[in-house]
């Protein structure tokens, strides 16, 4: 077929043009959501599709019962009898979830491990003395490397055909090394990224297909973004993931995202909360709007399935609420945005 010849003027003008997407999305996090009684799980799951939301985080580490006042069972962590030995007890749950989630039009975010395991005491932190070790000694690094090739590839979803995880693209948007690592020291944190590109590595020596993207796992607010992740000493990273509870988006975002771009990468907005009381309904719009306006992804912390208890740092929102209809009507406005980075490949059932 012969093509039309373009104008230099027409070229121009496209090259010039600023190049958007139309697969925005939002999504929400639930770290224990393997966990729930059927019902309840079929409720967070079902809230989040009415919702048109299209992935749910989570991640593999042990939790006790009764998480945020809901009716989870305890699990354990894949290592709880010791570091290299592995009850896949919480990966058979994750199945699970991955095929409910998947019925529903949603993939899951994985987290390979949870920095508050390290602040609990966990087998890593008895074995090698202490957090910081956990990042900087070579033998728990190498441990911890084992641990991710047995979740990725030793365990099997018996539900999906068998498969492995690596392989369970249509079920699995990404993975990341850790729930915020190291984000109990900035310091550290920034002394340290290769661990996070290391283990990101990892990941992808694992997981050869592109569309399950690799996550950094988030960060302390603007500390997320970090340009080390865009060198090429962090071959490995796809998506930053920023996670802001201080609704400061507007110092940093713009420029961390043309960065982004350039260096051919992706970000994302992977937590955010807006706290409990009398401006919570306020904030809540207020962020929507702010991410909005970055045409970026966000999975909003945290929905539940029961009345809120008002534990700790409050930012859960049962689903069915007042509250829950902003995060809902938000997601739904965020869907229909064109968005700054191509997430289609990812997204793709």
């Amino acid at each position: 077929m012969k093509l039309p010849i373009l104008s230099s003027a027409l070229l121009a003008l496209l090259s010039s043009t600023k190049v958007v997407f139309a697969n925005n999305f939002a999504g929400a996090n639930n770290y224990y959501a393997a966990s729930l009684s059927q019902t309840s799980r079929y409720a967070l799951l079902n809230a989040m599709q009415a919702a048109n939301m299209k992935v749910l985080r989570t991640w593999v580490s042990g939790h006790s019962a009764g998480q945020k006042g809901s009716d989870n069972t305890a699990v354990n962590d894949l290592e709880w009898q010791g570091v290299g030995t592995y009850d896949d007890t919480i990966l058979n749950a994750i199945d699970q979830l991955m095929v409910d989630a998947h019925a529903r039009g949603i993939k899951l975010l994985i987290g390979m491990y949870d920095v508050n395991a390290l602040d609990a005491g966990d087998v890593y932190t008895a074995k090698y003395g202490s957090k910081d070790a956990f990042f900087t000694n070579s033998a728990a690094v190498n441990a911890f490397y084992q641990r991710i090739t047995h979740i990725l590839n030793g365990h099997k979803n018996s539900l999906v055909s068998n498969l492995p995880w690596s392989e369970l693209s249509a079920y699995i948007f990404g993975f990341e090394p850790m729930n915020e690592p190291m984000i109990y020291d900035s310091s550290f944190y920034q002394a340290h990224l290769s661990w996070i590109c290391g283990a990101a590595q990892q990941i992808r020596n694992n997981v050869g297909n592109p569309n399950q993207l690799i996550f950094t796992g988030g960060g302390s607010a603007s500390l997320s973004y970090q340009s080390y992740f865009l060198s090429s000493s962090c071959p490995a990273i796809d998506v930053i993931a920023v996670h802001d509870y201080n609704d400061d988006y507007d110092s940093f975002m713009s420029s961390a995202i043309s960065a982004t771009k350039s260096a051919g990468k992706k970000l994302m907005v992977e937590e955010w909360g807006s706290l409990y009381g009398s401006g919570q309904t306020a904030n809540l719009q207020s962020n929507i709007a702010k991410i909005n306006n970055y045409q970026v992804p966000w999975l909003y912390w945290e929905p539940i399935t029961n009345a809120d208890p008002h534990e700790g740092e409050d930012y859960e929102i049962q689903v069915g609420t007042s509250a829950w209809s902003i995060i809902a009507s938000g997601a739904e406005s965020t869907a229909q945005l064109s968005g700054a980075f191509d997430w289609s490949g990812a997204l793709a059932m």
